[in-house]
């Protein structure tokens, strides 16, 4: 059996025609004979093994190649290895598309989970800040109730209220006041934030008793000077008064009234220390006196007298004790003592008004007056002190211009409040 497969590996022979190995005479596949001299493919391979060898003196055959010169045998069994080494990447290549797919699978599922997380995250943020902005005023009121606070319209507001509003509109932005006090024609509703006074049924001043209320344009207690100058600019009146500066601006009523929105600022930090919001009493004209002598020239001189003693008041809320002082006869500044003296006895105050001036004599270059004063007056630090006078003051004439000769004063009430 051994010597029949040598013998049919010897007659092997390569058809020079097709290049088919056959053991027959005749090609198997073209049918050609075979040839005298047909290659046989082993002694072809054999002989170029063979050809790189050379005998040593032992009779060992040596390779005479190079290290790098291809060996025939190791390049066939080199391209029988390759189908196999390349099926197998074939197969790991699959193997790791499905591990990228399930990677890729997971990556998905991870960013929605995260965006789910975000937009409940988003979604609950809102929902809390519309909460809070519920209950929350434009002004910085807060309060445990929702409530329809309307927008403020004008200048001359604060914390949500506005001049001219009635009690009702002020209970629907404020709520419930802790106290009431009544002096006279007004009637104060206090808050821990906020005093209101009412005249006549309607808002007639405010002041701030801290920073959670502001003015429309956003200034509160604690606000800067340039703050205030930023919002509003520098058309103000300005007067000094003890460790204060006040500052303020003039903005006209829905019926035409100048109404005054006062920044009182400390001298210390230049910051606001409080905040007050007032219709000041009507320029002294003929309306606001009461005269029973209805002659021209009677009422012109009243009108200057009225006029005269509007200007002492005004010059002492500028805090122009001068000319303040100029407007008295040379017998009451003696009476009053220097002008340092004088001006001593005005150091707390912070503003004078005066209503209800009624003409009681008039003698044509003498005119007697009689009015009710308003005084407040810095008291203990962060507290003002309001105090009402019945009031009378004789003007004169007879040396060219109008000037106080007399004047009297009785205590009617006061009270104190918070700034």
């Amino acid at each position: 059996m051994k010597d029949k497969n040598i013998s049919e590996i010897n007659n092997k022979w390569i058809c020079p025609n097709c290049g088919q190995v056959n053991n027959d005479a005749f090609c198997s596949k073209c049918g050609h004979k075979k040839p005298l001299e047909a290659v046989n493919p082993m002694n072809e391979l054999q002989n170029l093994v063979e050809n790189n060898m050379i005998n040593d003196n032992s009779g060992r055959k040596i390779d005479t190649e190079i290290s790098n010169k291809i060996n025939p045998l190791e390049e066939l069994q080199n391209l029988v290895k390759e189908p196999i080494l390349k099926t197998n990447i074939s197969k790991r290549n699959s193997s790791t598309i499905n591990e990228s797919g399930s990677i890729l699978k997971y990556i998905i599922i991870g960013v929605i989970l995260v965006l789910g997380v975000f937009l409940g995250i988003y979604f609950f943020s809102n929902k809390t800040a519309n909460d809070i902005s519920s209950n929350t005023s434009n002004n910085g009121i807060i309060s445990n109730e929702e409530k329809d606070i309307p927008s403020v319209n004008s200048d001359l507001s604060l914390g949500g209220v506005e001049l001219g509003y009635s009690i009702e509109q002020m209970h629907k932005v404020l709520g419930k006041e802790t106290s009431i006090d009544e002096k006279d024609s007004y009637k104060f509703y206090n808050y821990s934030d906020i005093q209101v006074g009412i005249k006549n049924g309607k808002v007639d001043a405010l002041v701030s008793n801290s920073s959670a209320v502001a003015t429309k344009r956003g200034i509160h207690q604690g606000s800067s000077l340039k703050d205030v100058f930023d919002k509003y600019g520098d058309n103000y009146n300005k007067m000094d008064y003890d460790d204060l500066i006040l500052y303020e601006y003039t903005f006209a009523t829905d019926n035409n009234k100048n109404g005054i929105l006062r920044f009182a600022i400390s001298k210390s930090n230049n910051q606001v220390n409080y905040i007050s919001v007032r219709i000041p009493e009507e320029d002294l004209n003929t309306k606001s006196i009461t005269t029973t002598d209805n002659s021209t020239s009677n009422v012109t001189n009243a009108n200057e007298a009225a006029q005269a003693l509007n200007n002492y008041y005004a010059a002492i809320n500028k805090h122009d004790m001068r000319a303040a002082y100029n407007i008295l006869s040379d017998d009451m500044q003696t009476h009053m003592g220097s002008l340092n003296d004088y001006a001593d006895g005005y150091k707390t105050t912070l503003s004078d008004s005066i209503s209800n001036v009624q003409v009681t004599s008039n003698s044509g270059d003498e005119i007697a007056l009689s009015y009710t004063l308003t005084a407040r007056d810095g008291y203990n630090g962060n507290s003002i002190k309001e105090q009402t006078f019945a009031c009378t003051a004789l003007l004169s004439k007879k040396t060219g211009n109008w000037h106080i000769v007399d004047m009297s004063a009785k205590k009617q009430g006061e009270r104190i409040m918070s700034r």
